[in-house]
């Protein structure tokens, strides 16, 4: 599993979260059009994209997942927002430094198990996924 930064995924699931596929992305990376990308969000620096083509990663890591190198609280949130639109309060609850209560499906649940950097315990339970700080 391909390691990247939690900003690397923050580009990438903005893309996703407005239908980008993963072949749209690579293609308009190809092509070095990532500048395209600012209408989704223009604070953005899509330019990782490049890197990660540069790099010969940017194929794996959309076909294959990756691996956050480390999440930040927010940085948690922020994802499960992102990736699978769900948020705090109303699809899980987030409270004394752990979610509980995330429901996902087997497939997202593996990705989001995936995902998480050694920072975090993921648990799928009866009443949804958990996410622990690690100790």
């Amino acid at each position: 599993m391909q390691s990247i930064t939690l900003a690397d995924a923050y580009t990438i699931e903005s893309l996703r979260s407005k239908n980008y596929t993963n072949a749209d992305i690579i293609e308009t990376v190809k092509e070095g059009s990532t500048a395209d990308f600012k209408s989704v969000n223009k604070n953005m620096d899509y330019s990782v994209l490049d890197a990660l083509h540069t790099s010969g990663d940017l194929e794996t890591v959309l076909n294959d997942g990756y691996q956050v190198k480390f999440i930040t609280e927010n940085g948690l949130k922020n994802l499960i927002k992102m990736k699978y639109g769900k948020e705090d309060g109303l699809d899980y609850l987030y409270d004394n430094n752990q979610v509980t209560g995330l429901q996902l499906d087997e497939e997202a649940q593996q990705d989001l198990k995936n995902m998480l950097s050694q920072n975090w315990v993921f648990k799928a339970e009866e009443n949804g996924v958990s996410i622990t700080p690690a100790k």
